[in-house]
């Protein structure tokens, strides 16, 4: 039996933020950026974001979807790891309620780390996506941020957004800059 394609997904993220004037990252950067490209709206409420320490449960989830959160056809939802990240006025995006650690992507935070997984899991414990940059040979580059190829594809490979669109990172944007 095969699985459905996926209308709600990961369309992209940010592991490691840019190295700022003093020198280490500003995390509040971090990102995952959740699109719906199916034909109606669909209620987040309860939704969660892991890495893969709070996925095996040895944390809490990195963001819990709060009741009401609604993503409409067309539109990405992101999830900031910090609130001094998240745009003036944006309307489809939020910073990570987890007590104030963010999203904590490994070879982000801990840039010596061996990588990570996010998980995307519906409010009933379903995993509904995930992406995986453990190996070695899977770069994580300072500011670059994983995207699917192409585009809003819920099939789509992954890889450095840049290497494809030529931009660092375009959270509430699709990979060209341009609105949904």
């Amino acid at each position: 039996m095969t699985r459905p394609t996926q209308t709600v997904f990961i369309n992209e993220y940010l592991a490691q933020p840019f190295n700022g004037a003093a020198g280490t990252p500003d995390y509040d950067q971090q990102f995952v950026e959740i699109y719906n490209a199916g034909p109606g709206s669909v209620d987040l409420t309860g939704w969660k974001i892991h890495d893969a320490k709070s996925y095996s449960g040895a944390e809490a989830a990195r963001h819990t979807f709060v009741s009401g959160t609604v993503l409409p056809a067309g539109k990405a939802y992101v999830v900031y790891s910090g609130a001094s990240a998240v745009p003036v006025g944006a309307t489809y995006a939020t910073y990570a309620n987890n007590g104030g650690y963010g999203l904590r992507f490994d070879r982000g935070v801990n840039q010596g780390g061996a990588g990570d997984i996010v998980y995307l899991v519906r409010a009933d414990g379903t995993l509904q996506d995930s992406h995986s940059y453990q190996s070695a040979s899977v770069p994580v580059t300072s500011g670059y941020s994983f995207n699917r190829i192409p585009d809003l594809s819920p099939t789509g490979t992954w890889d450095l957004g840049y290497n494809h669109y030529y931009r660092a990172a375009t959270p509430g944007t699709k990979a060209n800059g341009n609105a949904f």
